[in-house]
């Protein structure tokens, strides 16, 4: 049983319009160009674009996925009947893509991003992991068997790399995900066994007191501008701060001290 842990994007601009799709009509396939990092540090990344500020002189980027996939750990980032930029696209969409998508398919479908080992590959347990989530998709969120990958839609874009490669692999990944809905079909619906569950993350476990210097000691980050989003401190004011959160500050604030 694969768990997905939900991690989702507070709705903002640049990661989380907040738009419900259209419709729901295909499943689209990335890579996370980034070798060994994991699911969670991608999901944090996103999370972190929410930061960016309009009018400064940095260029922003609007990026996010449904889902991030490692060898061990899925984690979502934003509800699948939501709308994520993942598959955007300043040159034309290709033919296949816009006849199944429609117009726009960032509203239209649901985006995969599969993290890769430090050699660049996909692992098999990632592959595997993916498969079993796009399953689901298809049976439990009314997604229909239609998987691209990035570049079948754009165009110009090598992603997933490894697949773009070896386009046998992506053949390969379809075909595992056609057996396995043949198979569960043929089971009948009151033998299937779901294989994946839902856990969302666990909020700190902190003492009153514990609670009261984590609080005070981000309103002095926030005053020295070493954190820079007021959200932290109103989730720890609310006790709702989680690990991963805690860690990524943390990693923040590392960064910008150093800087």
């Amino acid at each position: 049983m694969l768990t997905i842990k939900q991690q989702l994007i507070p709705v903002n601009r640049f990661s989380r319009p907040g738009k419900k799709l259209v419709a729901k009509r295909g499943i689209v396939m990335h890579y996370t160009a980034d070798p060994g990092a994991s699911a969670q540090a991608i999901g944090n990344y996103f999370i972190s674009l929410k930061n960016q500020k309009s009018g400064d002189s940095t260029t922003n980027r609007y990026a996010s996925a449904h889902i991030q996939i490692d060898r061990t750990t899925i984690v979502q980032s934003l509800p699948f009947d939501e709308m994520g930029y993942h598959c955007g696209s300043k040159q034309p969409y290709l033919t296949e893509a816009l006849a199944k998508l429609g117009s726009y398919p960032n509203n239209s479908t649901v985006g995969i991003e599969m993290c890769i080992e430090t050699d660049g590959a996909i692992h098999e347990d990632t592959f595997n992991n993916a498969v079993d989530l796009v399953v689901y998709l298809i049976q439990h969120e009314g997604f229909p068997e239609v998987i691209f990958t990035h570049k079948g839609v754009v165009g110009w874009k090598d992603c997933p790399l490894p697949w773009v490669k070896n386009p046998s692999e992506f053949e390969r990944f379809k075909q595992r995900v056609h057996s396995r809905l043949e198979t569960r079909d043929s089971l009948g619906p009151d033998n299937l066994q779901d294989s994946i569950t839902f856990e969302e993350e666990e909020h700190l476990n902190l003492s009153v007191n514990q609670w009261t210097i984590l609080i005070n000691q981000l309103k002095e980050l926030y005053n020295k501008k070493l954190i820079t989003d007021y959200t932290w401190i109103d989730k720890a004011v609310a006790k709702k701060l989680t690990a991963s959160e805690l860690l990524f500050i943390n990693t923040v604030i590392i960064n910008r001290g150093i800087k």
